[in-house]
């Protein structure tokens, strides 16, 4: 495993993102309009605690395999597994600073280790990618010569969606390190002083071809590359570089190999802020996830449509448009905002998320709105429609009825959608 790598550039400051991107939405449609050291802790030497980290891992991920979907118990396992991987991650000598340590790359905004441990409890999301990365993994590792090689940029400090599975299979002798050999990558020094210290308590290192402190999109191999896990995305495709990343990758997969997610599905839709994220999750007891939905707020809703679809083939003829050395956008769909009900007093326009881990047929695996963190509707306060704002801001944009909107993707910065009038 690696030991020394380049150490990532300093520190920005994270602060006002929204008054940040409403000025530059208003720079990009007017150019539109015109044209550290990685410190790998000491090994940890099989204990109590460990073995009650290995205990915990395999009932958790036999279950996503085995059992058919039970949400409340399946929490409660992740949480379990959490508390030891957290413990883990705090034994790890890792500084306060690189800890919280935040802040935005060139594709977008790294979070910090101490935010990406979390996504282990997003218990839809993980069960989604473990299943859709063991159905890949049967279906490759009989028919390739030598081991697959899957790759996990951007994995956090945790490398939750993979980490667990690969423990299961060492347990449970379904796989080995002849078999599998996985390379972990991650931009932040804290979270790759955490990955070596999780994979020693794991009793995994035979699967670990490497750990890199690496940006993904800077990684090249001669190796090939069988399978490739990324998430790094936050609600409404924003902020984080899953796009960048995915456009690296993508083109450095093997014929027949997986990407993991399969497909990432982005719409536009138009609903009140109120029916859409406060009336119909009354009396839901807290349990805010797809299945959930009411339906009179799915009858309410308008949809303009779908404005990106990222799946292998796709990611790899995306229309890029260069504005300038620092600037690149994505051209994505065209909408056109209809005539609103009289009942629609308040529109807001919402990027809504469909990801599908898994293969077709049974074997898919879908994390639908409202599932994940990164599929909650992520509503575009600065889109106006059929009104002037009181109070006018960087980037407010006033459209109406009867306009068409294209809408572009930001890889650079902090990414997301721009809505431009054609």
């Amino acid at each position: 495993m690696s030991k020394s790598q380049p150490v990532p550039p300093p520190a920005t400051t994270y602060a006002d993102t929204a008054s940040i991107t409403g000025t530059l939405n208003d720079i990009l449609r007017g150019q539109l309009a015109g044209v550290s050291q990685n410190t790998q802790p000491a090994a940890v030497e099989p204990t109590e605690k460990t073995e009650s980290l290995l205990t915990c891992a395999v009932a958790t991920v036999r279950e996503i395999l085995q059992q058919p979907l039970d949400k409340t118990s399946l929490d409660f396992k992740l949480e379990k597994l959490f508390e030891h991987q957290h413990n883990i991650y705090n034994g790890c000598d890792i500084s306060s600073a690189l800890r919280k340590r935040q802040y935005i790359g060139r594709h977008g905004l790294v979070m910090s280790p101490d935010y990406g441990i979390t996504t282990q409890k997003d218990s839809l999301r993980v069960r989604a990618f473990i299943r859709a990365i063991n159905h890949a993994v049967a279906k490759l590792v009989k028919h390739t010569p030598g081991p697959l090689h899957i790759v996990y940029p951007a994995c956090g400090p945790l490398a939750p969606l993979l980490l667990p599975l690969i423990a299961y299979y060492q347990q449970l002798g379904l796989y080995s390190g002849q078999d599998l050999q996985i390379t972990l990558i991650d931009m932040q020094p804290g979270a790759v002083a955490s990955l070596h210290a999780q994979v020693d308590a794991l009793q995994i290192t035979p699967f670990i071809r490497d750990i890199q402190l690496l940006d993904g999109c800077m990684y090249e191999t001669s190796e090939p590359v069988h399978i490739v896990v990324l998430e790094a995305m936050q609600h409404g495709f924003s902020r984080e570089g899953h796009l960048a990343l995915a456009r690296h990758f993508a083109s450095r997969i093997e014929p027949g190999g997986f990407f993991i997610p399969r497909e990432v599905s982005l719409r536009a839709v138009i609903n009140e802020g109120q029916q859409e994220y406060n009336d119909q999750w009354q009396d839901k007891s807290g349990q805010v996830f797809a299945a959930n939905m009411s339906q009179e707020t799915l009858e309410r809703r308008i949809d303009l449509g779908e404005i990106l679809s990222l799946t292998l083939e796709s990611l790899r003829n995306l229309p890029e448009q260069v504005i300038d050395e620092f600037t690149s956008l994505i051209q994505c769909g065209t909408v056109t905002l209809p005539e609103l009900p009289e009942h629609m007093k308040h529109p807001i326009m919402m990027i809504c998320t469909r990801v599908i881990t898994g293969d077709n047929g049974e074997d898919q695996e879908i994390i639908g709105e409202y599932d994940s963190g990164i599929t909650h509707p992520l509503p575009d306060m600065q889109a106006c429609i059929n009104f002037v704002p009181t109070e006018p801001k960087p980037g407010d944009l006033l459209v109406n009825s009867g306009d068409q909107l294209t809408f572009y993707y930001r890889l650079n910065g902090l990414p997301g959608f721009l809505p431009v009038k054609a």
